[in-house]
């Protein structure tokens, strides 16, 4: 029989291959994310910033909750066993996947968006017109205006 020590310690263990396995699963979104739309180096350094302060976050809150605050060499060899066999199973399947349903996302919504801003476009050309032609308008009276005061003005017949 296995005592209660050596059970909990090989269910941290078990969990700690796992939770690798869940950040690298999330790295791999990340990624996904990446090659669905374009980013700058100073987006993909923030991000890798934040990932890796979530990451840090919730491996200590498993090292925590799980060993009491001890540390464990066999929860860092759990997590970097986790690492490895997912990144060397289905990674490159889960990126490509990812990629694929994100750029179909993005091509759904871009339809969407052009279908629902053609009435906009429309409203907004029609507008567009009108300020013209009032303002072509409004230019031709005040010139009008201005010439005919200033240039060819009338002269004002003057009593004599």
């Amino acid at each position: 029989m296995m005592s209660e020590v050596i059970r909990q310690e090989t269910a941290v263990f078990l969990l700690s291959v796992l939770h690798g396995a869940a950040l690298t699963l999330a790295y791999d979104l990340l990624r996904a994310l990446r090659r669905a739309f374009a980013h700058g180096a100073v987006a993909v350094s923030v991000e890798d910033f934040l990932f890796w302060i979530v990451a840090g976050f919730l491996t200590f809150c498993l090292a925590f909750y799980r060993t009491d605050g001890v540390i464990r060499g066999y929860v860092a060899v759990g997590i970097a066993i986790g690492v490895i066999l997912y990144h060397f199973s289905i990674s490159g399947l889960v990126v490509r996947f990812f990629s694929r349903l994100f750029v179909s996302i993005k091509h759904v919504f871009g339809t969407i968006l052009r279908f629902l801003a053609l009435p906009a476009k429309k409203c907004c050309h029609f507008w567009q017109k009108i300020i013209e032609i009032a303002g072509k308008n409004g230019y031709n009276i005040f010139i009008k205006k201005m010439r005919g005061n200033c240039y060819g003005r009338k002269k004002e017949k003057t009593e004599q």
